[in-house]
């Protein structure tokens, strides 16, 4: 069964998991050409039902394309920390991730790759913002993606994260 909706389809974010946020911000800024970005300090997200984990999040758009960094701090966040080496600074890239426009496609697509045997590694919402699941696509191209809808305050929310156009 060939699913109805190609993870590919409404790309919104590469993400990076980091071993400290504020090197990989500074990396990213003097590397990259991305100074601005929205920290969330130690937030706690769903990993699966019933389990969480704290994580250090920064988030920033260059044009149409959101960066994420994850530093894992606690709890259930070996999905994070496994990418990372056990000592030295790193920035690993960890997952792409697609932003699905309603509910309904959300859950269709959940459920078709469940049914096609897709590793479903993490599993979460952030109630009255976003619902979120990351299939495990490690084997084949090298990373996870996340598969992610946001309600109408989510999207707002996405509204007010920095813009970075890079310095010339």
């Amino acid at each position: 069964m060939t699913p109805t909706l190609s993870p590919f389809a409404g790309l919104l974010q590469i993400a990076y998991v980091t071993s400290d946020i504020d090197q990989a911000i500074a990396y990213f800024d003097r590397e990259h050409n991305v100074p601005e970005w929205a920290r969330l300090p130690a937030i706690e997200i769903e990993s699966t039902p019933g389990r969480t984990c704290t994580l250090n999040i920064a988030l920033a758009f260059v044009g149409a394309t959101q960066l994420e960094l994850i530093q894992p701090l606690s709890g259930d966040d070996h999905i994070y920390r496994d990418a990372l080496p056990a000592s030295e600074f790193a920035i690993r890239h960890h997952h792409i991730a697609q932003l699905i426009a309603t509910e309904a496609e959300f859950d269709r697509q959940r459920e078709e790759l469940a049914a096609q045997g897709a590793p479903i590694v993490l599993d979460g919402q952030l109630p009255g913002t976003a619902r979120y699941f990351y299939t495990d696509h490690r084997a084949t191209l090298g990373h996870y993606f996340e598969h992610i809808w946001y309600t109408p305050a989510g999207l707002a929310g996405l509204e007010q994260l920095p813009r970075n156009g890079g310095r010339q």
